[in-house]
């Protein structure tokens, strides 16, 4: 196949139509024609046109990676099932995702961070909880362990149950309603553990905000 005409596509200025033997052949990006030096009269054979697929399949998965990074943080396990549900090959997959952890885009601890962060500016939680949810998303326990030991220690974690134990509290106390100590015990105690906090936590909140009469 000789290239014919190499057209910049109007609607996408950044991409542009190869043609081969007067006929449309393929749409590329135009950062594909620079790596592959490119150009009108270049003879393509079939191993030539096998890598310019496969670099613009490349490509495609950058650009799709790069927009779904920029919503928000990823984790790698996150990122990977995503670009397997967009159908990419593994192979792509996979030299995308080392792409982006050298570039930092991929980084599974800061990931945990920001997303400890986040979890606690929305609902106060206890670790077991956070390590759950952070584990679920593909990140090792070995990451987990460090953050959470980092970044939630025992004190803090007994701020975030007393702070978790006074909103649910507040309805009670603004009730007449009188209701026996074992109920409010019970359903105190189902809630911070709903929330992931450890037993000896919640044993202390319990103590603080369900005193014995």
């Amino acid at each position: 196949m000789v290239i014919t005409a190499i057209e910049r596509q109007k609607t996408h200025p950044k991409r542009a139509n190869i043609y081969c033997d007067g006929e449309f052949t393929l749409g590329v990006h135009e950062d594909v024609l620079a790596s592959l030096g490119l150009r009108k009269g270049d003879v393509l054979d079939e191993k030539d046109f096998k890598a310019l697929q496969e670099a613009e399949e490349l490509n495609l998965a950058k650009e799709k990676a790069f927009r779904f990074l920029g919503y928000r943080r990823r984790s790698e396990r996150e990122l990977r099932a995503k670009l397997i549900e967009l159908e990419f090959l593994p192979a792509v997959v996979g030299s995308v995702t080392e792409h982006l952890r050298k570039l930092g885009f991929v980084n599974d601890r800061a990931f945990a961070e920001a997303f400890l962060h986040d979890a606690l500016m929305k609902k106060p939680s206890g670790a077991r909880l956070l390590r759950q949810q952070l584990r679920l998303r593909g990140v090792s326990k070995d990451i987990v362990d460090e953050i959470l030991r980092e970044k939630l220690g025992a004190e803090i974690e007994l701020s975030l149950a007393r702070e978790a134990a006074s909103k649910h509290m507040r309805p009670y106390g603004a009730s007449r309603k009188k209701y026996e100590r074992r109920k409010q015990e019970k359903r105190l105690a189902d809630f911070l553990s709903r929330r992931g906090f450890a037993w000896d936590t919640v044993a202390s909140i319990l103590k603080e905000f369900v005193p014995k009469s």
